[in-house]
């Protein structure tokens, strides 16, 4: 499939299925879609476009990450502000709480050695320790991802605009909602499969039994990817979520040097299976 039909589906939201299909069959006749009449309706107004924007990847572009192809619930088109060719280099995903323990700062000043390495930062960009990473990356000089759940027109959370704009000068903004789409709850649900999806490895700096983070994790687990936490006082809730997925198997993170270094070799493993 060319890439202007990639852009034209992944504009107006079409799921991937459809394009698997077309990529089979070519164009089908909407009547002939196995799907709602809403997907349809994106199906026929992707069609109809005028134009398609010009801040979007897809597969077939050099900076596409062909990793988020091969995770459950597929992404073929992502919406960027800032540098692409960030996507080419190793990355790690960190993410925690919004509401983050009284001892953060001792547990990210922990994970240092993440912030003096080559490898570029995911996080999600929210409240908590995913703007901590943020921050330390640009501290460090360290270039840095923000996935969003929203469009570039509706950047959420506001008060993180400035934090946004700098990400944008020195790293990456992400999304795959087109600009105008404004923010909703599942919207954070589904972007979490792609911060865990573009990198080697997701660290977890703590998390509560039930919260976003441990989403992240689930889809990081889907996808085939070592998932490490730093373990914490059982009796808080600010780690019962990390340490419940140590017991379940996640990796217990002791060692950040040695972390590093394993997550690096594994770089060569993933992009090996995409060959």
């Amino acid at each position: 499939m060319d890439r202007e039909l990639y852009a034209r589906f992944a504009t107006c939201r079409v799921p991937y299925s459809i394009v698997v299909l077309i990529e089979q069959y070519g164009l089908l006749p909407v009547e002939d879609l196995p799907v709602s009449k809403s997907i349809k309706n994106r199906y026929q107004q992707a069609l109809q476009l005028d134009q398609v924007p010009t801040n979007l990847l897809v597969p077939g572009d050099p900076c596409f990450p062909m990793s988020l192809l091969q995770i459950p619930q597929p992404v073929y088109g992502l919406f960027f502000s800032g540098d692409p060719s960030l996507l080419q280099q190793p990355m790690i995903s960190i993410i925690g709480s919004r509401q983050p323990s009284p001892s953060h700062s001792k547990r990210l000043s922990f994970l240092r050695p993440f912030f003096e390495s080559p490898f570029v930062t995911v996080s999600g960009g929210a409240l908590g320790i995913d703007s901590l990473v943020h921050r330390l990356s640009l501290k460090h000089h360290q270039a840095t991802i923000a996935v969003l759940a929203s469009g570039f027109d509706c950047l959420y959370p506001v008060r993180h605009s400035q934090l946004f704009q700098r990400i944008q000068q020195a790293g990456l903004l992400l999304s795959e909602y087109p600009a105008p789409t404004p923010v909703k709850k599942y919207q954070f649900l589904e972007r979490n499969r792609i911060i865990s999806g573009l990198a080697s490895g997701l660290i977890i700096v703590e998390a509560t039994r039930k919260s976003g983070t441990m989403n992240t994790a689930g889809h990081a687990l889907e996808q085939g990817k070592d998932v490490y936490c730093i373990p914490g006082c059982p009796t808080e809730k600010h780690f019962q979520g990390t340490n419940q997925l140590i017991a379940e198997g996640a990796i217990p993170l002791l060692n950040p040097e040695e972390v590093s270094k394993s997550i690096l070799m594994n770089v060569d493993k993933w992009e090996s299976r995409l060959l």
